[in-house]
Parts: structure tokens; sequence; C-alpha cells
């Protein structure tokens, strides 16, 4: 390579800038990592019903995500957002499932620390664990609480259905939003056949108590 071509000097600078924004990549992804597994940890709680230690993860993931958004503040426009909007819709999503099987509340977005199309996004993800909670409370014959988590469910899914939007505006939105429809007629079918089930059951009980009492 010549000692004065052109194109040294703004490779010299090109470097630089993607030195710089190694650096920060390198400082993102841990905290990244960290956050997405208290998130984890979180959901994780709230199906246990261990709800005692979920406040203080809720508050180290926010702190985690402040830290992410000043990093990202300071770097390049051109730095990829991608890592911060991974973490906000999965705090999003832990912060919504533990309002609702905790408190029977939906946070507002700034309340989850993230925008109003992150909240659309974690909502989505949403309808997914609350399928893992109706699905809980069927084998444990809890069947009102599986109807509450069915009917919010219903919500969440009617709510998103509005948002007819270019997928170039919400990139994958429309996606997550087919996934949760299939979710809800899946769940609606479960707990259909669950009610039958616990109403068979029971007959078949009354009967038997029936044909003792007859003898």
């Amino acid at each position: 390579m010549e000692q004065n071509h052109p194109l040294k000097p703004i490779f010299v600078h090109l470097r630089e800038h993607l030195d710089a924004m190694d650096l920060i990549r390198e400082k993102l992804l841990p905290i990244q990592r960290q956050t997405v597994r208290w998130c984890s940890e979180i959901i994780k709680n709230v199906h246990r019903g261990e709800i005692s230690s979920i406040p203080a993860k809720i508050e180290k993931a926010r702190k985690n995500l402040l830290v992410m958004q000043q990093l990202l503040d300071d770097a390049p426009a051109s730095f990829s957002k991608d890592y911060i909007q991974i973490v906000k819709q999965e705090f999003g999503e832990a912060v919504i499932l533990y309002n609702l099987v905790v408190n029977d509340s939906f946070p507002k977005p700034e309340e989850c620390s993230i925008e109003l199309t992150d909240y659309a996004f974690a909502l989505a993800d949403v309808v997914g664990e609350l399928r893992r909670y109706v699905l809980n409370c069927i084998r444990n014959e809890n069947l009102s609480k599986a109807l509450w988590g069915l009917s919010h469910m219903d919500e969440i899914y009617s709510y998103l259905f509005t948002l007819d939007y270019p997928n170039g505006l919400v990139p994958g939105l429309r996606k997550k939003t087919d996934m949760a429809r299939n979710i809800l007629a899946k769940t609606e079918g479960d707990v259909t056949v669950s009610i039958n089930i616990i109403k068979l059951n029971s007959n078949l009980r009354l009967s038997q108590k029936d044909e003792v009492s007859k003898l």
C-alpha cells in the first residue's frame, strides 16, 4: 500500500470509529446477558409463586437498562440499537407478567422503563407466558384462575389486533400477534376440555356417592 494513498487517513479514522463501537459493544454484552437472565428468573419466580425476591430483581434489571441506555446515548448514531431492544422487550414482558399475576393490573410503559412500541412487543410475548400460567392452573384444577388468565390473553390479543400497521413501522409485530392468536385458540381448547373433564369427574363422584347411599 502506498504511504500517501488517499484512502489511508480515511481508514485510520474508520478503524478508530470501529474500535470505539467495539469497546461499547464489549461493555454492553455482559450487561445485556445479565439483565436477560434476571428477566428469565423473574418470569420463573412468578410461575413458581416465589414472589418475595421479584421486586429486587426488577430494580436490578431496571438499573442495568439505564446503564445500557446511557452507553447507547454516548455511542455514535450508527451503533445498532438491537442490543437494548431485546432487553427492553424481555424486561417489559417480565414486569407485565409480574404485575398481572400479583397485582391483577397492567403496568404502564413508563413503569416498565420502555417505549410504547417495545410495550406492544412485550405484551405479545406475555400471551405465551399466560398460557403457561393457565396450564399450571389446569394441572392444579384451579379453573377460576385458569379462566382469569385466559381472559387476559384474550384482552391482550384483542388490543394487539387493532395495531394494523406496516411491517416497516413495527417490524415483526404482526407475526407476534398472529402467534398470540394461535396460542389463544389452543389455550381456549385446553380450558374447554379441562372444564368438561372436571365436570365429568364431578358427576361420576356424585353418581358413586348415590350408589353407595342406596346400599
